[in-house]
């Protein structure tokens, strides 16, 4: 059966890998290791694969105690977010556990999408000991899954052992401790500080592991977990659990010494803290020292200890499985998310609207493919959103600037009112315009999109330029366009002395307020992006940038994988989009190339699917316009295939630098204001 299950597992992308941490533990080895099948498959393939086989790998993590992938290309904690979406695990708030934690991607009140929080946070040289993840509380998950962002560390490794086995051995060993305990089950008791203290593995407050700001609200959920309570001098409050199983049975059947027993006993110790008084038996009887030395010495010697590579993540089913961690001395990043039960994924094959995400740092998950409504007339427009809904589309890229946002709400509306989609499924971007970028004029430009697109939130807007222009009311012009009427002579550009930190605090008091759930730039590069970086209280989720096969931009699209920024690329076709604009010949278009033809005659797609799946094989997002309903759905499959290496470094070597929506070029050409930001 275990070599039927990783047959099953093994396509053109993933092959069973192998690591020498592993070992043969309950007949099985532990842990399976999962594999790229050739070089550079990345998150974007990784999602793929888990959509296709997520009850497969599921299974796995539940028949071998966990799966190990390793050898991906996985830059960030929200690419891994967006992988660990497809599994069908279904996410769950880090409430109760001991430890100090950190939110690094998703939100507290949305729990819809992942939510990737920071490891143990205890000192590096204190070892943690074998646990189940929040077994000390009456609801754990059933699954944990750890992701290396980082490891120049010397230590450190992840050690982990099937608990099915431990229980096998206690059975074997000490039978009356095993029956003891098996029957009456356990209590923990601990103290917890009212502030989180850094310094200790167990210095998580009672504030933040009931994510409460009172004592009368801590009661009420210490009294909803069956708990009971001291509050002690200095704010620290006595938390003694309700009685609790030692042993429990496990997701494949078997049952598993599944508790924090010896986590407790041998690692809770802090100036607050005695280990020997941390677990007791429901009775409250102490438990058996000896048997408990015994039994962490065994952990110890029969573990499996994997050491991290970046990239790197596992599975594990905490029904089977615990896990530990060795000391260690250097930069160590290891992330976490915990789940507990499954949640319904589309069935494969998918249709475009449960294609590839982009999760972003809020954990909200934007499509990577979208309707681009620069160029769409008014006349059609409303028309074409709903066209677009019903092909599948999800994700609507708009802005003030393309003067059409009322009829794309006239759409969205007919949309949602028809029941062709709910508000939730849709992801609506806007962008905020240049002469807005003063911290007045910001949240104003918001509520007038808003308006016109009939939405109550907005999931992402955008600094649509970096180019700060002289205010315009809405009532004398709107939208205001790029040149002022108020100058003498000829219309012209007028610049307006305005730093890009005062309008992005701004955008963030947009999030603060709910009026929007993401923000981010355009059409800015790494230099100022590295800037916004330094001092934005909410960073940027997403950057949008002309991008193509003659405009590759692969040090920025690096650098946003390094920062955790997803990218959305426009005119994925090149100068397609700007022939009738006068800037681009209709020979710049990528779609007539040799090498993007020659690809699309081998894989059965057209040219303009290959460039797009090219952009999204690389991990960014797509929003190609058109008003032809066979094109939508063409511009939508593009999960259906993948390139080779060979044919996506072929389409990359078309790069040329060139770009063909530069204001250093169209402002003096077509205003008169010579207004360079690339340079």
């Amino acid at each position: 059966p275990g070599l039927e299950m990783e047959a099953e597992l093994i396509t053109a992308t993933v092959k069973i890998g192998e690591d020498p941490c592993q070992k043969q533990q309950s007949g099985k080895i532990f842990p399976l290791i999962l594999s790229p099948a050739r070089p550079g498959v990345n998150f974007v393939e990784l999602q793929e694969y888990f959509l296709q086989k997520h009850t497969k790998i599921l299974l796995a993590a539940s028949e071998y105690g966990a799966v190990l992938f390793k050898g991906f290309d996985i830059a960030n904690a929200e690419e891994w977010a967006s992988v660990i979406y497809q599994s069908g695990l279904k996410e769950m708030e880090y409430i109760g556990g001991a430890a100090v934690r950190k939110l690094v991607v998703g939100s507290s009140n949305r729990m819809t999408n992942p939510q990737i929080v920071t490891t143990n946070e205890s000192p590096p040289s204190e070892p943690i000991p074998f646990h189940h993840e929040l077994a000390q509380t009456p609801n754990p998950p059933d699954h944990i899954s750890f992701f290396c962002l980082v490891n120049d560390a010397d230590g450190g490794a992840t050690p982990l052992i099937r608990s099915d086995m431990i229980y096998d051995y206690l059975l074997e060993t000490f039978p009356e401790f095993t029956k003891t305990i098996e029957e009456q089950g356990v209590k923990y008791i601990r103290v917890a500080p009212e502030e989180d203290d850094a310094s200790s593995a167990l210095g998580r407050s009672w504030k933040s592991m009931f994510n409460v700001t009172t004592r009368e609200q801590a009661e009420q959920e210490m009294t909803k977990a069956g708990a009971t309570w001291e509050w002690l001098p200095g704010g620290d409050c006595k938390i003694i659990s309700t009685a609790l199983p030692a042993v429990r049975i496990a997701s494949n059947g078997r049952k598993s010494f599944l508790n924090q027993v010896i986590a407790a006993y041998t690692g809770w110790i802090d100036k607050r803290n005695d280990p020997r008084r941390a677990v007791v038996l429901a009775g409250g009887a102490p438990l058996d020292d000896a048997v408990l030395s015994a039994l962490a010495a065994h952990m110890i010697a029969n573990q499996s200890a994997f050491h991290w590579t970046p990239g790197a993540f596992v599975i594990v089913d905490n029904t089977v499985a615990a896990h530990s961690r060795q000391p260690f001395n250097g930069r160590r990043r290891i992330l976490a998310s915990i789940a507990k039960g499954i949640k319904p994924l589309p069935p494969p094959p998918a249709p475009a609207a449960a294609g590839t995400h982009l999760v972003l740092s809020s954990g909200d998950r934007m499509p990577a493919v979208g309707y681009g409504l620069w160029k769409v007339s008014k006349d059609v427009c409303a028309a074409k959103v709903v066209e677009a809904v019903r092909a599948g589309y999800r994700l609507f890229d708009s802005a003030c600037d393309y003067g059409n946002e009322q009829q794309t709400g006239a759409g969205l509306k007919e949309a949602l009112a028809s029941g062709l989609v709910r508000r939730e499924e849709l992801f609506v971007t806007s962008k905020l315009w240049n002469t807005y970028h003063r911290r007045e004029h910001v949240r104003a430009a918001c509520l007038k999109t808003l308006a016109d697109l009939g939405l109550e939130y907005l999931d992402l807007y955008l600094i649509h330029f970096p180019i700060p222009l002289k205010f315009v009311p809405f009532d004398e012009r709107y939208p205001p366009e790029w040149v002022s009427m108020s100058t003498a002579g000829a219309p012209r550009m007028e610049e307006d002395a305005v730093p890009y930190r005062e309008t992005w605090e701004a955008m963030e008091q947009l999030v603060d307020e709910g009026l929007v759930r993401n923000i981010g730039a355009c059409n800015i590069g790494t230099l100022m992006l590295r800037d916004v970086l330094s001092y934005a209280r909410i960073k940027p989720a997403v950057l949008q940038v002309e991008l193509h096969p003659q405009l590759t931009q692969d040090k920025l699209l690096r650098f946003c994988r390094e920062r955790g920024v997803a990218v959305t690329a426009f005119s994925s076709f090149g100068g397609t989009g700007y022939v009738e604009m006068g800037m681009a010949a209709p020979d710049d278009s990528v779609l007539g190339s040799p090498v993007v033809r020659a690809i699309a005659d081998r894989v059965g797609k057209t040219p303009a699917q290959v460039v797009l799946r090219w952009a999204v094989q690389r991990g960014t997002a797509v929003i190609p316009k058109t008003l032809t309903p066979s094109r939508m759905a063409e511009n939508l499959d593009l999960f259906s295939f993948a390139l080779a290496q060979a044919d996506m470094a072929a389409i990359s070597a078309l790069n040329q630098n060139r770009r063909f929506n530069d204001p250093g070029h169209f402002c003096e050409a077509a205003f008169g204001t010579f207004f360079p930001i690339y340079e």
